[in-house]
């Protein structure tokens, strides 16, 4: 598994590139114990069940099931590939980055993947200069009525597609249509005929931290009956759900600022963030008007420490606005909640009141653990007494997740004001309070492996022989097989480790594609029952054997039919021996 890197440079990479030290850079840890424990920043959690082993360098979650080495990391949290991945590690570690080994796969992966990014940018500026075209007056007319003035067409690079085929021909001179396809530019009706997805909408391009195009959210401008905003589809560059519109320019913000951004302001749609923008709120981003993810807060979280929510004031709005909440605050970002009055999107209601009044609404803004208690109150009749313990009951949940006293002394007086009941009482219902344990979030983890004996039993094997475990002796391992290519290699890695330099988890992800190898991730995420015995492991090894055992036999059985009658008496012979053989592993 070089992926074009040699094996020696990786592993000095590696070693100058202290996994503790480099996801402390993303993500708090905590050390307890030997390793260090956080929020798991791939999926939402309330409660670390994300494991550092520093050790071992390398990492595992035992709420979702995610591991992998330092490089892994930096690929999946920063979303880019492996040679990007490693290229951020090495101008970390002041590594050069040696010439590539020859890896066609690798580099044809590579290339493709320029392409459809060039395929992307050139297609922007197509549907820009489409707009600017007498073709783009229908959508210059609408953003007219929008006022969406022309700096902002020029700073989010605003276009249109007119038609469904005029964009496709032009990038057909430059692109082959695979490429096309892959980038989402392209999509084929049911009769066969190649036509542009974004066709009659107004074209937003969306744009990474890295500046580059990865795909476009298209807006319908006239009344017809589809819906209102179409997305690129996921590909090999877009991944909806760590898209933030505008985040670009955030990043743009902070670096023309020196300093830490004082927030973000998250809002729903394109529009809304065009409307601030102009209205000099240049800070503002949107989620592509889909739920908030693990993802895209920690997008947002490189860029700022806080973020003001400014969602729609209807139920609708207040329901995701507490989803977001509970996305953005693991990843240790302070939240705040600027509601908007009378049901008014932010462009409405800068059209209505002005910059001036928005400014003093996100001045305003309300603390979010006070906005959910709050908003939790007024779904229940608080002068009913059921309602008002259930209500308590829900809020104390909230508190109960906070991380200080000091915290949960705050709003105890709040939860007081709005119910009644004394503080004391409050803090003694606290305490009961059952919170999500980690032993809750390991008990949730369990991989939906091949249940075959012997392939669990390899895996048991291989693990304990991984993690060291007092029980796993490497010399009686001497005679073992393993079917699988990946399993002999690991095997392999774990037999040249050394008393002085054993093997180590970490150094698994250097030699195998862990990701595409169902077998060994089973190894790495082992859990391991804490009453195993030397006696499963010995069952494990006789497991082993017996396979190694029986398609012995089936060879000799395949023999056999083809075999004279001399020849039949020896093997038939030595198919005996095997059934003695496997009978007494079963007895052991």
């Amino acid at each position: 598994m070089s992926k074009g890197f040699t094996t020696e440079w990786k592993d000095e990479l590696k070693s100058r590139s202290d996994i503790v030290t480099t996801i402390s850079r993303y993500i708090k840890l905590d050390k307890k114990g030997k390793n260090y424990w956080g929020i798991c920043p791939f999926h939402y959690e309330k409660t670390p069940s994300f494991c550092v082993n520093e050790v071992e360098q390398f990492y595992k979650c035992f709420g979702c099931g995610e591991s992998g080495d330092v490089i892994t990391f930096v690929q999946k949290y920063e979303g880019v590939g492996f040679p990007e991945a490693i290229s951020i590690l090495a101008k970390n570690a002041g590594m050069e980055i040696p010439s590539l080994e020859d890896n066609s796969k690798l580099m044809l992966q590579k290339k493709e993947k320029e392409q459809v990014l060039q395929a992307l940018k050139m297609a922007a500026k197509i549907y820009y200069q489409l707009l600017k075209s007498p073709q783009g007056k229908t959508a210059q007319e609408y953003l007219k009525k929008r006022n969406v003035d022309e700096k902002s067409v020029v700073t989010f690079g605003i276009g249109y597609s007119p038609d469904f085929n005029t964009t496709i021909n032009e990038l057909s001179k430059h692109f082959s249509l695979d490429i096309l396809k892959k980038a989402g530019l392209v999509e084929t009706s049911a009769s066969g005929k190649h036509f542009d997805p974004f066709a009659q909408r107004l074209i937003f391009p969306l744009i990474n931290s890295y500046g580059d195009v990865i795909g476009f959210s298209a807006r319908i401008i006239e009344d017809k009956p589809f819906a209102k905003y179409k997305n690129s589809s996921q590909g090999l560059v877009f991944d909806k759900s760590r898209v933030i519109f505008g985040i670009n320019l955030l990043k743009k913000l902070k670096k023309e600022s020196h300093s830490d951004i004082p927030y973000a302001i998250l809002v729903e749609g394109q529009l809304d963030v065009v409307s601030m923008h102009q209205a000099g709120f240049k800070s503002t981003i949107a989620s592509l008007g889909t739920a908030l993810t693990p993802l895209h807060a920690q997008e947002i979280k490189r860029m700022t420490n806080t973020v003001v929510l400014l969602l729609d004031g209807d139920s609708a709005g207040q329901k995701a606005t507490i989803r977001s909440i509970d996305i953005l605050r693991p990843t240790g970002i302070t939240v705040k909640v600027a509601t908007l009055p009378e049901g008014l999107d932010p462009d409405e209601f800068l059209k209505k009141y002005g910059s001036e009044k928005m400014q003093k609404l996100l001045d305003k803004a309300t603390d979010a653990t006070d906005f959910q208690i709050q908003t939790l109150a007024k779904g229940f009749d608080l002068s009913d007494k059921q309602n008002r313990a259930k209500f308590i009951k829900s809020a104390l949940n909230i508190i109960a997740n906070l991380e200080t006293d000091a915290e949960k002394n705050i709003y105890l007086e709040t939860v007081r004001k709005l119910s009644n009941v004394p503080v004391d009482v409050l803090r003694q219902d606290l305490q009961n309070v059952k919170q999500e344990s980690f032993v809750e979030e390991k008990e949730k983890f369990e991989e939906n492996f091949d249940s075959d004996a012997y392939i669990l039993a390899d895996k048991f094997i291989l693990a304990s022989l991984l993690y060291h475990k007092p029980w796993a002796n490497i010399e009686e391992c001497e005679n073992l097989t393993f079917l699988n290519s990946d399993a002999n290699l690991l095997f392999d890695y774990i037999k040249k480790g050394t008393p002085e330099k054993p093997a180590i988890v970490g150094g698994v992800f250097t030699i195998i594609d862990v990701e595409n190898s169902p077998l060994i991730k089973g190894v790495i995420n082992y859990v391991f029952n804490d009453e195993i015995s030397e006696k499963v492991w010995k069952d494990c090894l006789n497991k082993n054997k017996e396979r190694e055992l029986l398609m012995e036999k089936d060879k000799l059985e395949n023999m056999l039919r083809v075999a004279d009658i001399d020849q039949r008496k020896e093997i038939a012979k030595k198919m005996f021996m095997l059934d003695i053989e496997i009978a007494k592993l079963k007895i052991k």
